[in-house]
């Protein structure tokens, strides 16, 4: 009951403060987005928001961690960092997915978010995108460094976001046959990724949750260097592999079509997909459960498994895995579940359509 009280509490506080700030946020960024001059790049950049809308609330949630005083400024800070991953994304998809060296270039972005406000700004924006991409970059630096415990995370989040863009790029080059072999390697070249296979760490390189983690925790003026390690050592590899593994699970049947990078393909088959997928969720439940806040670094482990869980479409292999990987979560799961059914409920209830 205890656990149901806060989980419902950390429920009320996101739906009904820090979402709306988070889409007000949205929203200014997008009215930025159409005002870049090159056709190309303006398009990507509507269009990541636009898709991508969701993932910058939900990665809200980690605003919970601070203050009245300082919710603000760290989900003005989330949302420009996830608008700004989504769109080096994006470009490293769409524009320069069969280009490595200017993979790296864009995703190089990324470290110099989290840089001191006061540090070279050098970007490749890869056309001109009317200084979108720098505003993005600088939106996030000063931010951060508004934030108490910003020099005490920094280093952490820079190293995060380093590997963060050189996975994004080789990730993306690897559609290509030929540079397969190069995140191969590159996997095998990541630390403290014992019990994992070569595309499970390269999955968990294209998320940005221990950066999240890491930059919500600047927040906290009593966050100190071991609070960050261990942040950084609970969402790296395994929260960060469970949350893209499950997301290419939902997408495995629409990439197989498109024919983009999947990470969940190279498993044998539906039932190496729930060991792996399983494990990296275990794993996940059972490194944030000793940080600071745990509670409520659980109830984003579960619900980021409980969201791609009620994606998954019937017939899917989603629909076969993704069952197992809530089930593994138990008892911890159980609370938010239980909590977002009911909001559901209440939801439906408080609309016009249950009230006609």
């Amino acid at each position: 009951m205890l656990a149901m009280l806060r989980t419902l509490r950390t429920l009320a506080l996101y739906e009904g403060s820090i979402v709306p700030q988070a889409r007000a946020e949205i929203r200014r960024w997008s009215t930025v987005a159409e005002t870049i001059p090159d056709p190309v790049l303006r398009a990507h950049a509507t269009a990541a928001i636009a898709a991508d809308t969701d993932n910058a609330e939900a990665v809200t949630a980690f605003a919970a961690f601070a203050s009245r005083s300082r919710r603000r400024t760290t989900i003005e800070l989330l949302v420009a960092h996830q608008l700004l991953a989504d769109y080096v994304d994006v470009l490293g998809e769409r524009v320069c997915c069969d280009r490595l060296a200017d993979g790296l270039r864009i995703g190089s972005a990324l470290p110099a978010a989290v840089a001191r406000p006061g540090d070279p700004l050098d970007l490749d924006p890869l056309g001109d995108d009317g200084g979108y991409l720098a505003a993005l970059v600088s939106a996030c630096r000063d931010r951060l460094w508004r934030l108490p415990a910003a020099a005490t995370v920094a280093g952490r989040a820079q190293a995060a976001a380093v590997r963060w863009g050189e996975g994004l790029a080789h990730s993306h080059t690897a559609a290509h046959g030929e540079a397969l072999a190069q995140v191969e390697a590159w996997s095998a070249e990541q630390d403290g990724c014992a019990g994992y296979a070569w595309w499970e760490i390269a999955a968990g390189s294209n998320s940005n949750l221990a950066i999240a983690a890491l930059l919500a925790a600047a927040a906290d003026p009593a966050t100190t260097a071991r609070d960050a390690a261990r942040i950084e050592a609970a969402y790296w590899p395994h929260v960060c592999a469970m949350s893209t593994l499950l997301d290419s699970l939902v997408d495995c049947e629409r990439d197989a079509v498109s024919g983009d990078f999947s990470f969940v393909s190279h498993y044998a088959g539906a039932d190496a997909a729930r060991a792996g997928i399983v494990a990296a969720a275990s794993r996940s439940l059972g490194a944030v459960s000793t940080l600071r806040h745990s509670h409520t670094h659980a109830m984003i482990v579960c619900g980021v498994a409980a969201y791609y869980a009620a994606a998954a479409e019937r017939g899917s292999l989603a629909a076969q895995v993704a069952p197992s990987v809530v089930e593994a979560l138990r008892p911890a799961v159980t609370p938010i579940a239980a909590a977002l059914r009911a909001q559901r409920r209440l939801a439906g209830r408080s609309s016009p359509a249950a009230r006609a």
